[in-house]
């Protein structure tokens, strides 16, 4: 069953089904019952921003808690990966904390490097 929603934020259109678009997203946004259903554009916006400040400064609490949510079911750009001007993927210290270890390739992102001084 396909539910049109219109975003609290921007007010645009977008579609709701049983097997939502947005349940790809990490869950770290909480939903808010009240305030209804983000678009696509606004929901991402909201989790760039709480992943940078949970990765901004982070904690040995704050690492097990991103780990503990595991692998992405599926790669989402600007939270998992950009693409570098070359055409390149390039993972987010997100998805590579998601990942739950160092693969010691020398990532570019590797937030691990940073945990080891914590």
């Amino acid at each position: 069953m396909k539910r049109e929603k219109h975003c609290p934020n921007c007010l645009k259109t977008f579609a709701c089904t049983s097997q939502c678009w947005c349940s790809a997203f990490p869950p770290i946004v909480p939903l808010n019952e009240i305030r209804g259903c983000l678009c696509p554009d606004c929901l991402k916006r909201d989790i760039q921003e709480r992943i940078q400040s949970w990765t901004s400064s982070l904690t040995p609490k704050k690492v097990k808690t991103i780990q503990q949510m595991g692998k992405p079911s599926q790669l989402i750009e600007g939270i998992d990966y950009t693409v570098n001007e070359q055409g390149f993927y390039v993972f987010t210290s997100w998805y590579l904390l998601r990942q739950g270890k160092c693969c010691g390739n020398g990532c570019k992102n590797c937030p691990y490097q940073k945990i080891e001084k914590l």
